[in-house]
């Protein structure tokens, strides 16, 4: 890596300079970078707005290492899904008709804890359900 040029502006860069010293950031989980593959995705909105189908056709994508919706997947990945909100047979049901175009290319990388109802991120017994949930998954997502 080169030096950086002092510019007048003390520590401004232009975009040019920016990116001729600076490497190439790692590959993305979701292109062009949505979802870089060391960071966390948080959805939120008003209730009934389709957070959870979107985060689903994402968890759809990522684990079956197919685009869709417009995002590009370089390759398929574990993926754990936490679904807080429904019972798991309606969550089976509304995963269902997503999986009809991909088949059976996620079944096996697309990973549901079907215990994390009732718990909350926020309670300390809830942050420890995630984390354990992510641990014994050994999920990427």
């Amino acid at each position: 890596m080169k030096p950086v040029e002092k510019t007048s502006a003390g520590g401004v860069l232009s975009l040019g300079q920016l990116l001729q010293h600076n490497p190439a950031p790692t590959p993305a989980l979701i292109d062009p970078g949505l979802l870089p593959s060391s960071g966390i995705l948080f959805v939120g909105g008003e209730p009934k707005v389709g957070k959870s189908l979107l985060v689903a056709n994402l968890a759809l994508a990522l684990a079956s290492g197919r685009s869709r919706a417009g995002f590009t997947i370089p390759q398929a990945r574990r993926v754990l899904i936490c679904q807080f909100e429904l019972p798991t047979p309606q969550f089976a049901a509304r995963l269902s008709p997503m999986r009809q175009p991909i088949g059976s290319a996620a079944d096996s990388n697309l990973l549901i804890d079907t215990e994390a109802a009732g718990h909350l991120l926020s309670a300390p017994r809830g942050l420890d359900h995630f984390l354990r949930a992510i641990r014994t998954a050994k999920a990427d997502v």
